[in-house]
C-alpha cells in the first residue's frame, strides 16, 4: 500500500472525529443522533486457528477466531469482550513484519448491557501497520443502534493495542 493511501486511511477517522467533536453530539439524517467515542483493543488470545493454506507461496486463513478486550470512552462499548472471526489473504514479507495483505470477517462485541454484531475489513501494509473498519448493529440493551469504528495499530507487534475512533448512531423517530 502506498504511503499516500496509508496517510488517507489514517487521517479519515481523525477528521471524522474532529467534525463530530466540534459539533458535540452531531445529528445524522432526520432525527438520528451520532455520538463519537475513542477506544483501544488488546489481544487476549486465539480461540481457533481456522483453516490455513498456502497457494503459490501466499498465506491464507479462513475462519480463525481471536478474543480481544475493548475499552472505550462510551459505556455502550466500554469494558467489552470482542470475539472476532478472521479471514486473510497475506503475502509473505521480510521480518519483523512477516505478512501483509487484506483481512476481513465478523465480530461480536459484548458488555454487560448488550452486544454489537457486524462485519469488518482491514489491511496490513508492508511496514506492519494494520487498518480496520467495523460496521455493526446493536442487540440486547443496544437494540436499534448502529456502530461504526475505524482503527489502526502502527506496529507489526500483535501484543500492542489497536486504537479506534467510532460513532454510535441512534436512529431518529
Amino acid at each position: 500500500m502506498s504511503s499516500r493511501i496509508r496517510s488517507l486511511l489514517a487521517a479519515f477517522p481523525v477528521a471524522l472525529l474532529a467534525l463530530m467533536l466540534a459539533a458535540g453530539t452531531a445529528t445524522a439524517g432526520k432525527g438520528a443522533t451520532m455520538t463519537a467515542f475513542t477506544g483501544a483493543e488488546t489481544l487476549v488470545g486465539p480461540v481457533a486457528a481456522g483453516t490455513q493454506f498456502f497457494p503459490d507461496g501466499r498465506y491464507h486463513v479462513r475462519g480463525a477466531q481471536q478474543r480481544f478486550a475493548f475499552v472505550a470512552s462510551d459505556p455502550r462499548v466500554n469494558n467489552a469482550d470482542n470475539l472476532v472471526t478472521i479471514n486473510w489473504n497475506f503475502r509473505l514479507v521480510q521480518p519483523p513484519v512477516f505478512v501483509s495483505g487484506q483481512m476481513w470477517g465478523e465480530f461480536t462485541l459484548t458488555n454487560e448491557n448488550g452486544y454489537w454484531n457486524g462485519t469488518w475489513t482491514g489491511v496490513r501494509d508492508e511496514g506492519g501497520a494494520s487498518y480496520f473498519h467495523f460496521v455493526g448493529k446493536g442487540g440486547g440493551g443496544y437494540e436499534g443502534l448502529q456502530l461504526r469504528m475505524w482503527g489502526s495499530r502502527q506496529s507489526p507487534d500483535p501484543s500492542l493495542p489497536e486504537l479506534y475512533d467510532g460513532v454510535i448512531i441512534e436512529p431518529g423517530k
